[in-house]
């Protein structure tokens, strides 16, 4: 098998990244390559192992997404979840990827085994602070249960679902573009689903607006036939009602910018090679409390 090829590509969260903090972003795009060879430098090793960690709120999100995933995979072969098997598959989920976290067992294989943010920096969360996070999981499951939601797909034929999570991308002006909805279904429109379980942002709309161009090229659609609906689970009710998407030509124009931004920092574009000197760190020093790269930063 031959080797990878490391490749400018776009997502929102790249982006944002970018945004963020160019040396994080360095660290995670470029340091880290070639970091899951066996023979790899042990700094860009290192790097890797960093890119691969997760803090608690992103492997919170991480359990809801697959758990909502596995619900609508048995809906759509028609079979019905109960709330209760969703909770104790949840509950297990939690309970084995924490311990493979606190057990290091991400040493053997990072890419497969949890390794925690709080844990690796040693910055455990208070007992009280562990149970409001976990007690997201359980009311995220119970919202889309009483959102009404999976009812409304009830009926709907096999073909109507269009993607459930799926790693798929599309091409924007020659670069590989990731920027696809958690779920997706054609019910007399092409309704696009991205499941949030923290609070809203005012980058949502814009991120969500990348589905609609997402949809576009995917399926062939007009942009009047999509319908994006951001689902807060967290919330005390959770509302299912589409919001109107930022103009495509201004999508399109966010990500032409963001990508000329991108290879700015490049010394090499034909070869994906940034330069480090062109990524400096964030002036925002308290990023940096919560940045995962903090041990390789200089």
């Amino acid at each position: 098998m031959g080797r990878f090829k490391s490749e400018l590509t776009w997502s929102f969260s790249r982006s944002r990244l970018f945004k963020e903090c160019r040396r994080a972003y360095y660290y995670h795009y470029y340091a880290s390559w070639g970091g899951w060879e066996a023979g790899a430098d042990e700094f860009i090793r290192k790097a890797y192992v960093l890119k691969n960690m997760r803090n608690i709120d992103a492997w919170i999100g991480d359990i809801v997404h697959q758990i909502i995933k596995w619900i609508l995979e048995n809906k759509i072969s028609g079979k019905d979840i109960l709330a209760e098997e969703a909770f104790k598959k949840a509950k297990q989920m939690l309970t084995r990827t924490w311990e493979q976290s606190r057990a290091k067992i991400w040493m053997k294989n990072i890419k497969y085994n949890l390794n925690l943010f709080e844990h690796y920096y040693k910055r455990e969360l208070t007992r009280e602070e562990l149970v409001l996070r976990l007690q997201k999981v359980t009311k995220s499951i119970r919202n889309i249960y009483n959102s009404g939601l999976l009812e409304s797909f009830s009926g709907l034929p096999r073909e109507s679902f269009l993607s459930i999570d799926e790693l798929d991308s599309f091409n924007f002006e020659g670069v590989k573009s990731f920027a696809v909805p958690d779920f997706a279904v054609r019910d007399g429109a092409y309704t696009l689903y991205d499941w949030k379980t923290g609070k809203p942002s005012e980058n949502d709309v814009l991120q969500l607006s990348c589905y609609v161009l997402y949809a576009t090229r995917k399926w062939g659609v007009k942009t009047e036939e999509v319908r994006i609906v951001p689902v807060y689970l967290v919330r005390e009710k959770v509302s299912l009602e589409p919001i109107k998407a930022v103009n495509v030509a201004e999508v399109k124009q966010y990500i032409r910018d963001s990508l000329k931004e991108m290879k700015s920092v490049l010394s090499d574009v034909a070869g994906n090679k940034a330069d480090i000197a062109s990524c400096p760190k964030t002036n925002n020093s308290w990023r940096c409390e919560r940045c995962k790269f903090q041990e390789i930063c200089e």
